[in-house]
């Protein structure tokens, strides 16, 4: 008997489509950012190597046409009587022009590119030459003391002989300046033909990313939405599935063929009632459950959203303070620094969230790190990262010398939440914002009175300021928030067993009231009897 052929192979799972793909569109990103990238650095260059060719081809003229006219000045000059020495100072600085003039004509054989203006320069120069030499007759006749001559050959000749090659230099200008600007509109037609290269390659990233989700509705999105109609028919019973997918083996087909068995032991379960009955509580909870860790997940979006813009503005204000052309810093070290500080405080933030997630829960112990913190440098940290991310605002810390700001708690928590407080204190303003925060002792507590100049908070409004996604309507116009920032700054408040009140007056400003205790007991004692359950 033959052997029998091989199995056909495995198509490739879902999972590793979805990344294939990502990593196509990343790979085209790339690339096209590549393209781009050297394109426009290569047209700067050669902007930059045509302009400074330009501007010293006009320079260079501009010199020759200065010099041309100062000379045919000094050359007047000599007709009027006058001391021999005066006439011979004349004389020099004659010499002297024409020594400026061979110079700029040597450096503007240098610049020249095209045969044309090549050709017109060197007539310029033997037309120079012919009128030099009728001007050194005049020279001559004025030391003779010839002037009546002098002033004849002045008018007759020299002056044929400068018109002639002052009208060709006058030509030899403005064709030069009519060909730089045709070069000028040459290049500005390759830098829009440049252009519209980029724009198609663009055009072909959206087309591939479209290919791409198409791809993923008709192979992936597709047939989940009609499995997940046809479970619930399966479910009830009701009517025969028919699943064209069972001989595909991905993903799909595993969940179509599950399917089907399910449907074959359908009768049954309607059979035995209790069972079906048990079966369908435990379902309800289940769904219960997974709405509740889906609502934990758009919550944990949402406010990791701010959290991330919030640190990554700190590393963005810091980074364009560095790429300034006008900085003056001579070490950049302090905001290298800062900027690590930001990072570090964002991958802090980021597994706290993970460990949050991990057990779908805010009050999970582990979410947050308890440790002895001085508040009154926490709020100095605030007030640095403040400034560096709204430049225009005045942030103040107050405390008295004396003052013991130690407490226990988690750092970063407690910074995001005041960032976030002077966040929205600097959006909601109409004038330069003026935020004062002052630190006093309550007691078993420390007590933090953040006040500023914005626009305030409606009456009716306040209750709602710390809910999530709460957005106020009469700022809405002022900033496009994402309604996440105070339920942050309550949860951290919360999490310290602290409170937070706020009183605001519309059009003078809003003072937020934040009361810390120094030794949460209650919150540790009660985190260490969960874990210990």
């Amino acid at each position: 008997m033959a052997k029998a052929s091989s199995s056909p192979r495995k198509p490739l799972p879902i999972r590793g489509r979805m990344y294939l793909l990502l990593a196509l569109c990343l790979a085209a990103m790339i690339a096209v950012g590549v393209i781009v990238h050297r394109e426009v650095d290569a047209a700067q260059q050669r902007a930059i190597a045509a302009e400074r060719t330009q501007i010293e081809h006009l320079s260079v003229l501009e010199e020759l046409n200065d010099y041309i006219s100062d000379f045919r000045t000094v050359e007047s000059e000599a007709l009027a009587p006058m001391p021999p020495k005066a006439l011979a100072d004349i004389r020099a600085a004659a010499n002297e022009f024409d020594v400026k003039i061979q110079a700029a004509s040597q450096r503007y054989q240098k610049v020249l590119v095209h045969d044309e203006f090549r050709l017109a320069f060197g007539k310029f120069q033997s037309q120079w030459a012919q009128y030099r030499r009728a001007s050194n007759q005049v020279f001559q006749l004025a030391q003779a003391g010839k002037l009546v001559d002098a002033a004849k050959l002045y008018r007759g000749e020299s002056n044929n002989k400068y018109t002639q090659a002052n009208s060709t230099f006058g030509a030899l200008v403005f064709r030069s300046t009519e060909a730089l600007i045709k070069d000028v509109e040459a290049k500005n037609a390759a830098a829009r033909h440049r252009l519209l290269q980029i724009d198609a390659l663009i055009a072909a990233m959206i087309v591939v990313t479209l290919l791409c989700l198409i791809y993923v509705d008709a192979v992936i999105l597709r047939p989940l939405t009609r499995l997940i109609r046809m479970s619930g028919n399966a479910v009830t019973g009701k009517a025969r599935l028919r699943l064209p997918w069972l001989q595909r083996g991905d993903e799909i087909g595993t969940l179509s063929r599950s399917l089907a068995k399910f449907q074959e032991s359908t009768s049954s379960l309607v059979r035995n009632q209790k069972l079906a009955t048990a079966k369908n509580t435990i379902l309800q909870r289940a769904l219960a459950n997974e709405e509740r860790l889906n609502n934990f997940q758009k919550t944990f979006r949402s406010m990791a959203t701010h959290e991330f813009r919030t640190l990554l503005s700190v590393i963005d204000g810091h980074a364009q303070r560095l790429l300034n052309p006008r900085n003056e810093e001579t070490d950049s070290r302090p905001r290298y620094t800062k900027i690590r500080e930001a990072v570090a405080k964002l991958n802090h933030l980021i597994q706290n969230w993970l460990d949050a997630a991990q057990s779908a829960s805010l009050e999970d112990p582990k979410f947050g790190k308890r440790a002895e913190l001085s508040l009154v440098a926490l709020l100095e940290d605030v007030r640095g990262v403040g400034t560096d991310m709204f430049p225009n605002a005045s942030i103040t810390v107050q405390a008295a010398p004396e003052l013991d700001s130690r407490m226990i708690g988690d750092s970063n928590v407690l910074f995001h939440a005041f960032i976030n407080l002077v966040s929205n204190a600097t959006k909601y303003t109409m004038a330069p914002p003026a935020i004062d925060i002052g630190v006093s002792d309550a007691g078993e507590a420390l007590r933090v009175v953040l006040r500023d100049n914005g626009t305030g908070i409606p009456e009716d409004e306040l209750k709602e300021i710390f809910q999530m996604s709460f957005r106020s309507r009469s700022n809405a116009v002022l900033e496009d928030g994402s309604g996440v920032g105070l339920a942050v700054v309550y949860a951290a408040i919360e999490f310290h067993k602290g409170t937070i009140d706020v009183a605001s007056q519309v059009g003078v400003g809003t003072t937020f009231t934040v009361t810390l205790p120094k030794s949460p007991q209650g919150s540790q004692t009660s985190g260490s009897d969960e874990a210990a359950a």
